[in-house]
């Protein structure tokens, strides 16, 4: 069975926390820092709630992981979406596939426990997060249907915290380089391993969508630069979004500007929202435009409960088509 859309990542149940001073948890992991992302090591899950029950309270959960929001939100505009990887055979996996209503989920393995993501909002209502990855570092090349993958039109990649995953992410990259549309979300935890642990992916993309702060990471500059797949998109927060292609760079303003409430989870409903552009076969440009517009619908509440819908997507399409 073919997919429009496949997603390949991490799926994770997204904890949060109230932490009034973040200074205890800075000092457990130091390469932590306020409004960054860091892996948990083995038995680190265990000291880290022991610092939650004595310095932060508990908020709600979610679920979450880059590729499972982009998922969800590609489903919620009506398109055709397959979520690969791997949740736990455990409550939170239970928690986690019922949190991806209208995602297809036939190939999503269900074993061990399910990773975590623990979102640490402090005073300023600024997010830290922390994750155990716990079965998604499990995945393994004998739990990816590439028959499936090779005839997808788009193929959407996310990060994982262990070497294993990105390995898998390379060899299927490798050998779909005539199958689909390969798009890459690096997130801050790939971006910080470095451009030349990335090159056996990036060097397969159709599209490398980035953060200001990943992008620096790599290495990019202003320009496109030689080592960079032919699309790369920057997302760039309350200024937008750039486009960069071997011939030139466009910036493009944001266009609806909610009131924010919840930034978590948007550069994920940007990359829905520019996959869905480019399925639906609009222009790289107003792709982008129709990225941001979905992101910012995507800040009116929090957690999914503004992504995006069908009528939404018909209706940008519709306008979008006109310019």
């Amino acid at each position: 069975m073919g997919f429009q859309i496949v997603c390949l990542g991490a799926a994770n149940v997204d904890l949060l926390y109230l932490a009034p001073e973040l200074g205890p948890f800075l000092e457990e992991w130091p390469d932590l820092r306020p409004g960054g992302e860091v892996a948990l090591g083995p038995g680190e899950e265990g000291r880290l709630q022991d610092l939650l029950s004595r310095h932060a309270s508990p908020a709600g959960r979610s679920g979450g992981g880059q590729a499972a929001n982009t998922a969800w939100a590609l489903a919620r505009m009506g398109l055709d979406v397959a979520l690969l990887g791997r949740v736990g055979a455990d409550p939170d996996g239970v928690f986690l596939r019922e949190s991806l209503a209208g995602v297809n989920l036939d190939y999503l393995i269900q074993a061990g426990a399910s990773g975590r993501a623990y979102i640490l909002v402090d005073p300023a209502g600024e997010r830290t997060i922390l994750v155990a990855p716990n079965t998604n570092d499990e995945l393994a090349l004998k739990d990816i249907p590439l028959e499936v993958l090779a005839e997808a039109k788009f193929l959407h990649l996310t990060s994982f915290v262990g070497d294993g995953p990105l390995e898998v992410q390379k060899e299927i990259a490798f050998r779909l380089q005539d199958g689909p549309r390969i798009s890459l979300d690096p997130g801050e935890l790939y971006a910080r391993r470095g451009l030349e642990a990335l090159e056996g992916i990036i060097d397969h993309l159709d599209t490398l969508l980035v953060t200001e702060r990943e992008w620096e990471l790599l290495g990019g500059g202003q320009k496109h630069p030689r080592w960079a797949p032919p699309v790369v998109v920057i997302k760039r927060g309350a200024r937008g979004a750039r486009l960069l292609t071997p011939l030139r760079y466009l910036d493009f303003p944001v266009e609806l500007v909610p009131r924010p409430v919840d930034t978590l989870g948007a550069g994920d409903v940007f990359a829905a929202g520019y996959l869905a552009g480019r399925f639906s076969g609009l222009h790289l440009n107003l792709a982008v435009r129709l990225a941001n517009r979905a992101a910012a619908v995507s800040l009116g509440a929090a957690g999914r409960e503004n992504y995006p819908d069908a009528d939404f997507l018909e209706q940008q399409l519709f306008q979008l088509r006109k310019i």
